[in-house]
């Protein structure tokens, strides 16, 4: 590579650095909190608890007592997740349209039936956080500013290695300049900790960068593929009679065994057609709880129910999520992504700090060259009188 090439991917890295810095570090921050939101969440007391008991109630009758509590709402979804909400069916009614993001959650206890309440899932702590490090409170234009961080992250990532790999090559690995200026120091961990966790952070650039479009992604797989799938029920009347939810469950699990259902998206809802459920399948362990497959079944003949897998870029966006926030392993996964979030921050931080430095230095031995070969002050003045002199 010549010193040309270099120079400018030098130049590339630090410019998209510099972008990437203030916004990454917010972004470290929020991320490393996001890691243990099940774990703040239950501290807060922002789960819900089932205390009942008795028989299981079916999830009809459940959707049920969610609607006696907004009687104008429609239902849009139902949702559970056993680990976190043991015990718990969630509910979403929608007052409005039927898409599954502008529903609100409501609780009901599975043992008994009882209405826990509605959940403020945006309006707690890590629901905050969550919107902070997702759009930076700035609705869907910050998502729009998330990818063009994350971008720019991995434009940095590559173009670092590029110009400080075949420079490392000739150092050991991990050497640390000891008893040097304090700028030195830091260039030396900001190098090794960039080059350590670089395989790290490309993954969570990436997955970053696909889930702010996931909004979109999710659009775009309604509007085409679901849309050809439900077509022959695309005018149908809308089925409001939910009591075949249940059955519905049943044929789905049934067409993937080893799968349960995780959330069943209603007749009428921006997943589902009028007259069909979407019943999401989930594994029972690791991450294939966070990898899904789909099966559609018709609302009126519940024993009809037809596997469909998701096309390759809805499944690359279901990977995202738990390969962004590592919840997928338990504590000792969520304890490592913490401190590889914490090390990308210094990273992060000390890019900076070493850049600003260096032109601060830089700087400095400029003026110092500048006084060391400035003439003397009784030299400037004799030279027109010495010049008038050769001139006559």
């Amino acid at each position: 590579m010549s010193p040309r090439t270099t120079r400018r991917l030098l130049t590339l890295h630090r410019r998209c650095g510099l972008f990437v810095c203030l916004n990454f570090v917010l972004l470290s921050a929020t991320g490393v909190i996001l890691v243990f939101h099940e774990e703040i969440d239950v501290l807060l007391g922002e789960v819900p608890e089932a205390r009942g008991e008795g028989e299981l109630v079916t999830l009809a009758r459940a959707i049920e007592v969610a609607q006696a509590s907004r009687p104008d709402a429609s239902p849009v979804f139902l949702f559970r997740e056993p680990d976190a909400l043991p015990g718990v069916l969630i509910v979403g009614l929608s007052d409005g349209e039927r898409r599954l993001e502008a529903a609100d959650p409501v609780a009901v206890d599975r043992r008994g039936g009882a209405l826990l309440g509605e959940l403020d899932l945006r309006g707690s702590f890590t629901g905050l956080v969550l919107q902070l490090h997702a759009e930076l409170l700035l609705g869907p234009f910050g998502k729009l500013l998330t990818g063009a961080i994350g971008l720019a992250l991995l434009v940095s990532l590559l173009s670092g290695a590029m110009v400080y790999g075949p420079m490392m090559r000739r150092f050991s690995f991990g050497m640390l300049r000891v008893g040097r200026a304090p700028r030195t120091g830091a260039a030396d961990l900001h190098k090794l900790l960039g080059g350590t966790t670089r395989g790290w952070t490309l993954v969570v650039a990436v997955t970053g960068i696909l889930l702010s479009r996931g909004a979109v992604l999710l659009q775009v797989y309604a509007t085409t593929e679901l849309a050809a799938l439900g077509a022959h029920h695309a005018d149908a009347p809308l089925v409001t009679d939910l009591g075949s939810v249940d059955a519905a469950v049943a044929s789905a699990e049934a067409t993937d065994p080893g799968r349960d259902w995780a959330i069943v998206a209603l007749p009428g809802s921006d997943l589902a057609s009028p007259q069909d459920y979407s019943v999401l399948l989930q594994g029972r362990a690791g991450i294939e709880r966070k990898l899904l497959t789909m099966a559609l079944v018709d609302a009126l003949a519940p024993e009809r129910a037809e596997k469909h897998e998701f096309p390759w870029y809805i499944q690359a966006l279901m990977v995202s999520e738990p390969l962004h926030f590592g919840d997928y392993g338990g504590w000792p996964l969520k304890i490592v992504w913490a401190l590889l979030g914490l090390a990308t921050l210094f990273v992060s931080l000390s890019g900076v700090w070493v850049f600003t430095r260096s032109r601060r230095d830089e700087r400095a031995r400029r003026r110092t060259e500048a006084i060391d070969v400035r003439p003397p002050y009784g030299e400037e003045r004799a030279a027109p009188a010495t010049a008038t002199r050769e001139a006559t």
